[in-house]
């Protein structure tokens, strides 16, 4: 039996467990508010939410593992609402256009939640750490290669699920040096994921790419755009 990565938060599935797990990422969200990553342990998330430090640690067994499941209580929280909120009309005019309304959908969200903008830019832990988020960001490529194809006549392009991650680290990489010299993501370090990020999928995807005809079809009606954001691999 493969051993679980030391990082993976243990999620529970149902009753009492379920709560205990949200209070304890509700105590982790409010301590980021005022705190550094490295500032935050198991035992100060088990004293704000006034627990035994044992029940923190058999859901979480490093703090690495508490801000991972921090960062999948966002990404579903974003997923939500891209479900639930059509794209605009004019970010269909190009899929750099649609890249540009992704980004700034996220940037919306961290400058609502600017905990969550700790958690995906602050750089915590070390390789385990780092091979979970790059798990983490690869379910995000499969969701935007999705939402891409769902929206447009996409070709054939060999191993996009890895170019598109790469898209990704390549936004987080950007943003991420604002962050840390700005405190803040500023609108020129936006503006500039959106260059580097453009100028890299153009190494694969042609400038112009054809819009679904289901889309034009409810675009012409007037009616809103909704995307899938099912989770799933990308590729058969």
């Amino acid at each position: 039996m493969k051993r679980q990565a030391r990082s993976n938060p243990r999620a529970p599935s149902r009753g009492r467990g379920i709560i205990r797990y949200e209070g304890l990422l509700d105590s982790l969200e409010a301590l980021l508010v005022d705190q550094d990553l490295e500032e935050i342990g198991l035992y100060q998330i088990a004293e704000h939410a006034r627990v035994p430090h044992a029940s923190v640690y058999h859901f979480f067994p490093t703090k690495e593992a508490a801000f991972l499941a921090l960062a999948q209580r966002y990404v579903s929280e974003i997923r939500a609402l891209q479900k639930h909120r059509p794209v605009p009309p004019e970010a269909l005019r190009s899929w750099q256009d649609f890249l540009a309304q992704e980004l700034r959908e996220a940037i919306g969200f961290f400058r609502v939640t600017p905990q969550a903008m700790k958690l995906f830019l602050g750089r915590f832990g070390g390789m385990e750490t780092w091979r979970a988020e790059i798990a983490q960001n690869t379910s995000a490529a499969q969701l935007l290669f999705r939402r891409l194809n769902s929206a447009f006549h996409l070709p054939f392009i060999r191993d996009i699920e890895t170019k598109l991650l790469t898209f990704i680290e390549v936004v987080d990489a950007v943003l991420g040096i604002s962050y840390v010299r700005d405190g803040e993501i500023t609108d020129e370090a936006v503006e500039e994921a959106h260059r580097a990020s453009v100028a890299y999928c153009r190494l694969f995807l042609p400038d112009q790419l054809e819009l679904r005809e289901d889309v034009v079809e409810r675009l012409a009606r007037g009616e809103p755009v909704f995307l899938d954001t099912q989770d799933g691999a990308c590729c058969p």
